[in-house]
């Protein structure tokens, strides 16, 4: 006899839940996950995706979308959290993997700079004492906070954010997406004095990371635009030249 449709969605749903919990390493990430559901943090349109279509990132604002559950959860396992550390979360977000990282870890400090992502996290994320949230550019870090034993990054940065990574503790671990084209790859660093350690975790897409640190163009400005405008800033810079001599 066919099942009926309800049954088969929640079938799907415990299905793909299931499968990132049978992959998660770390045991307190995977107590984690069970505690804290996602829908929760997903505005109520997008509440029935929380566990569904977890290798799509969902918008939640009008270029901002929150990244994939399965890319979400694993670049978390990979930052190996545990209780005693001090983390350094760039980009809040909807305030999910912040949550996540906050049952685990003593402290969260986490950097968003975006207001209106500002505003819809801090609704969220009032109740947690060990979460401090900060409206500010998060490629500059924290300072007031440093070290960290931990820092994760939700956007991609053209090259290793070198002020998290100053605040970093000695043998700690960041993880974050680094590229400048529309497919990045993701790393996991390790702090060893001037001489990073990386590990290629593989290909991702993320949205481009703003600020001091970050990118100054869109998406849209590819290669062939900005040889155009090198090409007339060297036009300029020689016309002055010339009218100097």
């Amino acid at each position: 006899m066919a099942k009926p449709l309800f049954l088969l969605n929640l079938i799907v749903l415990m299905t793909e839940k299931e499968e990132i919990l049978r992959k998660i390493k770390n045991p307190e990430l995977a107590e984690a996950f069970k505690k804290v559901d996602r829908a929760k943090f997903l505005p109520e349109n997008l509440r029935s995706y929380a566990y569904t279509h977890v290798d799509e990132a969902l918008p939640i604002l009008p270029g901002i979308n929150t990244t994939a559950l399965s890319l979400g959860i694993y670049m978390l396992d990979e930052l190996d959290l545990h209780k005693g550390q001090k983390v350094l979360e760039i980009g809040t977000g909807i305030g999910y993997y912040t949550v996540l990282i906050a049952e685990i870890v003593d402290k969260v400090v986490s950097i968003e700079i975006n207001d209106e992502m500002y505003k819809y996290s801090s609704r969220l994320l009032s109740e947690y004492q060990n979460v401090k949230l900060v409206l500010a550019d998060g490629t500059l870090g924290h300072e007031e906070e440093k070290p960290f034993d931990r820092v994760i990054a939700w956007a991609s940065a053209p090259t290793l954010l070198c002020k998290p990574y100053e605040q970093l503790r000695e043998g700690g671990i960041m993880i974050l997406p680094i590229g400048v084209g529309r497919v990045q790859k993701l790393y996991r660093v390790v702090k060893k004095g001037h001489s990073p350690a990386l590990e290629n975790l593989g290909e991702v897409l993320f949205s481009r990371i703003r600020g001091l640190f970050g990118f100054y163009d869109d998406y849209e400005d590819d290669v062939e635009s900005r040889l155009s405008r090198l090409e007339r800033q060297v036009k300029s810079i020689l016309s002055r030249l010339e009218k100097k001599v």
